[in-house]
């Protein structure tokens, strides 16, 4: 049977575009001409193998991709890593998982690695969250990072200004003592403050 030059011609287009074919044993597929499909590797120069969980995987490459620090890959047989958002972070390569930020600290920005402690006039009472929270007249955050909640001022240092980082002192000030200065369950935080 005779084919025509164009007919062979288009089925060795059709052939070599295809970049993956299955294998055999049923143990994954056969690279062709170097490629696997996006999401998966070249494993051994002649296999390809799905993309781990962690990892991004373009299929040209002969391993998986761990994902970079600030990133993290939930899914197998992925072809990119996700940014934690705002109120996570991930310090480690390959992760699959984000972690929140405890409370005491916070993470303003996107793909970051750590989170920053609450300082001195700011707290933040809850876990993975983007904001801080300053405190309220008559109550401060002493600690120099990673304050959890307000410190009601009494005793020889009955006041503090709202959200100072100078803490709890002696001298008179002009605003009305909060009863409370506690944030809210929803990370809202206490009417006098600021979040930010």
């Amino acid at each position: 049977m005779l084919f025509s030059s164009s007919f062979v011609s288009a089925a060795f287009m059709m052939l070599s575009s295809v970049t993956a074919l299955p294998h055999p044993e049923g143990g994954g597929l056969t690279a062709r001409a170097g490629l696997c499909a996006p999401g998966s590797y070249i494993f051994n120069g002649t296999t390809c193998a799905f993309c781990p969980a962690g990892n991004s995987c373009d299929g040209a490459s002969g391993r998986a991709h761990p994902c970079r620090s600030g990133h993290y890959q939930p899914s197998g047989n992925s072809t990119s890593c996700i940014a934690t958002v705002p109120g996570y972070f991930q310090n480690a390569k390959g992760a699959n998982s984000t972690i929140p930020c405890p409370a005491g600290s916070y993470q303003p920005y996107p793909a970051q690695a750590l989170c920053y402690g609450a300082p001195m006039g700011r707290f933040q009472s809850m876990p993975g969250q983007a904001t801080l929270c300053g405190t309220c007249c008559g109550w401060a955050a002493p600690l120099e990072s990673s304050n959890i909640s307000p410190v009601n001022c009494t005793g020889a240092t009955p006041n503090a200004w709202p959200s100072s980082g100078s803490g709890c002192i002696r001298d008179t000030i002009p605003c009305v003592r909060a009863t409370t200065c506690a944030q809210f369950m929803n990370g809202t935080c206490p009417a006098e403050t600021f979040s930010g």
